[in-house]
């Protein structure tokens, strides 16, 4: 209960720098903040406002910004991971084609709260990954029957030969 009184104490800090998701979300938090403070200044004493709904929808905005926060967490987990790999990227250009760039990925980050990876010295937007590592060429390929297993063979046991009918 300290940290809610805390958090009404607090309530014209909340928030007042950044640009990032996060600091978008406390935004929302500050403003129900402020939203709960003026119903309870100007509440009808006759008809009181209930505080056990208030704080229930102060837990389920608390639980959505923490789960943005895991997101948030994962997605820049994900994108460490891909440090040293080589991906495909894809970009438009002036002509709104398609342009696919290949390369190693050297660093990770965030730019205006949305994650990027460094690709040859540009970043580029986490979404903007094609695949991990190079996509294959689709006009000189040509498909390729699947190889059908032998019937009748244990899939556990690789030596196992077809018996003589």
């Amino acid at each position: 209960m300290s940290d809610f009184i805390g958090d009404i104490a607090n309530v014209g800090k909340i928030g007042t720098t950044g640009s990032s998701k996060s600091d978008a979300m406390s935004l929302q938090m500050e403003g129900f903040l402020q939203l709960m403070i003026a119903q309870f200044q100007n509440q009808d004493p006759e008809n009181a406002a209930s505080t056990t709904d208030m704080l229930n929808q102060m837990v389920q905005m608390s639980m959505v910004q923490a789960i943005t926060n895991i997101t948030d967490a994962v997605t820049l987990n994900y994108s460490a991971s891909l440090v040293g790999k080589e991906v495909t990227i894809g970009t438009y250009d002036s002509d709104g084609k398609l342009q696919e760039i290949v390369g190693t990925v050297t660093g990770t980050g965030t730019y205006n709260g949305n994650p990027v990876v460094f690709v040859d010295g540009k970043s580029y937007s986490m979404s903007s990954i094609m695949a991990v590592g190079r996509l294959p060429d689709y006009k000189t390929e040509t498909p390729t029957d699947p190889v059908d297993p032998p019937e009748d063979t244990d899939p556990a046991d690789p030596d196992q030969t077809d018996p003589e009918p």
